[in-house]
């Protein structure tokens, strides 16, 4: 599909903004808190990680679309794995704007993580962003006895190494898989914090409904939750951030079929196109 010189996208940065906060979100957004609170008790979300649920190898295919008008499409991959003995799960995601768009704006963006089988906690994050001219490499890995992490950042010719306290926190991937093995239920609220490259977020994921949807031709019983995003740091994308939606499949796998949220002209959303098995 090729659209002519008329096609006109609301500014890049805003559209991108809201297509990482979609990512982020369509991601799981974040994992543990502090001060999480799930249902009426102020406790942490209890997961059915001991089942194991991704020792099978899985690629899941997703499509961004802005107003109806694929934009993008990502792959992700998950595998398990063992360092040192000790059993992980490592995740490969890749996401890049469709060829049509390269002269106004081409991302090729690459996503590794790495987090423990039994308890999802991090072990590794990388992110490494291509949009038009930028590049930024973001190493962090996760110091689990001293609840930070440490973390390389590479934009451009410039580099630089810092660390972030950040207790019981997840990297995006890690608190994705954690989160599909929560049981919702209507009506309860998540708080969730996450570490996402440089910033702190808090998430509040809200469970309204049980919904039957159809994405691409296919049906799906799902939970739709509204989350809210908010600055843990000084800066971050709270901000733009507007209404968005969440269906993930009330089924064993709770896979994540479909994300919209709005921008300033419209809607971004990205919904799953294919899954199947699939090694790293």
């Amino acid at each position: 599909m090729v659209y002519g010189s008329t096609f006109a996208l609301p500014s890049r940065r805003r559209l991108w903004a809201a297509i990482s906060v979609v990512l982020f979100l369509w991601l799981g957004g974040a994992l543990r808190s502090s001060a999480a609170d799930y249902g009426t008790t102020p406790s942490q979300p209890q997961g059915r990680l001991d089942s194991h649920p991704f020792d099978y190898p899985e690629r899941v295919e997703y499509v961004a679309s802005w107003n109806g008008i694929p934009l993008a499409s990502a792959d992700v991959r998950i595998a398990p794995t063992w360092v040192e003995g000790k059993k992980l799960y490592e995740v490969q995601i890749s996401a890049e704007t469709w060829s049509y768009l390269n002269p106004i704006w081409k991302m090729r963006d690459r996503v590794e993580a790495s987090f423990e089988a039994e308890t999802a906690y991090p072990r590794r994050f990388v992110f490494r962003q291509r949009e038009n001219r930028k590049s930024v490499d973001t190493i962090a890995n996760f110091d689990l006895p001293g609840q930070k992490w440490i973390i390389h950042r590479q934009k451009g010719s410039k580099a630089r190494d810092y660390e972030l306290i950040a207790p019981r926190t997840f990297d995006p991937v890690s608190a994705a898989y954690f989160a599909r093995t929560l049981d919702f239920k209507i009506g309860n609220s998540v708080r969730l914090e996450v570490f996402g490259g440089k910033s702190l977020y808090a998430v509040i994921l809200n469970v309204v409904a049980r919904e039957r949807i159809v994405v691409r031709g296919s049906e799906f019983d799902t939970y739709k939750i509204v989350p809210r995003i908010f600055n843990l740091s000084r800066s971050g994308l709270a901000e733009k951030v507007r209404q968005a939606s969440i269906w993930i499949s009330a089924d064993e796998a709770r896979m994540p079929v479909k994300i919209i949220s709005q921008v300033s002209i419209g809607s971004v959303s990205i919904e799953m196109v294919r899954k199947s098995a699939g090694a790293l």
